[in-house]
């Protein structure tokens, strides 16, 4: 089977239209229809529903598409590996995760540096919270990560990043809270809040709840933070996250940490028992060179 149709259902499952897909692909219509036919024929299974303004892929259709994804992006990384044998500059894609945190002003200089000495690097940055990064990892679609506490060291090498971000609460100026310089456990007790999605988070939070004895009125769970914000300012509830959280200019809101301190740390991961492509590894190895001399 050609990589040219596999890319052919990945890009219709990803705009969910023929006719978006042809025009994205340069491609014409009916060519794509009948590939996409031929391929469903050949697998003994329909990997779309056809409804009638869009194309929803069927349960077979999402299996497909993860393996899909896969193949072609272990075939990508065999393509650099290649080229990169008889070839004194580093090129090819590095898949990284990152989550919504400190890390990123740790991350942006260090992928800066990388690239002025590997011009010819190519960094694919997915945005997430911990858990899809981890998964991703998993499924081989992505090659490193960098996440926040708690990790599982039994399935993943790890460095230690010199990152440290604060637990606490972002409150709406119409908040009570907004005047202190630190909020309690039971501060929060009674009130509104919004708290991070991410199971391992809420275990940790919930063990500190139970020490504390406080039971939380909890209105809306989150994974990424860029939206959850505006829930607060408008007045839905109390977000619990942590400092690193960039706050819209002008939003009347304010960052407020726990006391007594509850802090969090960082890691760069990468799957055990995983061949990594020479890019990720080389930005490992740059990356620990540049923990060596802090």
């Amino acid at each position: 089977m050609e990589t040219r149709i596999l890319k052919y259902f990945l890009t219709i499952a990803k705009i969910g239209t023929v006719s978006a897909a042809a025009r994205e692909l340069h491609a014409a219509q009916p060519t794509l229809s009948r590939q996409i036919q031929q391929l469903e024929s050949q697998l003994g299974t329909p990997l779309f529903i056809r409804e009638r303004h869009r194309m929803v892929l069927t349960k077979a259709g999402l299996a497909y598409q993860l393996h899909v994804q896969q193949i072609l992006l272990e075939l990508e990384r065999a393509n650099q590996l290649v080229r990169n044998i008889n070839n004194d500059e580093l090129t090819g894609t590095i898949d990284i995760g990152c989550v919504e945190s400190a890390v990123t002003r740790f991350l942006t200089p260090k992928i800066s540096q990388f690239h002025q000495e590997n011009p010819n690097v190519i960094f694919n940055i997915y945005d997430a919270f911990g858990t899809a990064i981890k998964e991703r990892l998993d499924q081989g679609l992505l090659e490193v990560g960098f996440v926040s506490t708690p990790i599982d060291t039994a399935k993943y090498h790890y460095l230690k990043l010199p990152i440290q971000d604060l637990w606490g609460v972002v409150v709406n100026e119409s908040s009570h809270l907004f005047q202190q310089s630190t909020v309690s456990m039971e501060d929060l007790k009674d009130i509104p809040v919004i708290i991070p999605h991410r199971q391992l988070v809420r275990d940790d939070l919930s063990d500190w709840l139970q020490k504390s004895g406080v039971s939380l009125n909890v209105v809306a769970e989150y994974n990424l933070l860029t939206n959850v914000i505006y829930l607060t300012k408008a007045d839905l509830g109390t977000l619990i996250c942590i400092k690193g959280v960039e706050l819209p200019a002008d939003s009347h809101l304010k960052f407020i940490p726990f006391e007594p301190q509850h802090l969090l740390n960082h890691f760069l991961i990468w799957r055990k028992g995983t061949a990594l492509s020479e890019p990720a590894q080389a930005l490992i190895n740059f990356i620990k060179g540049q923990l060596s001399v802090q």
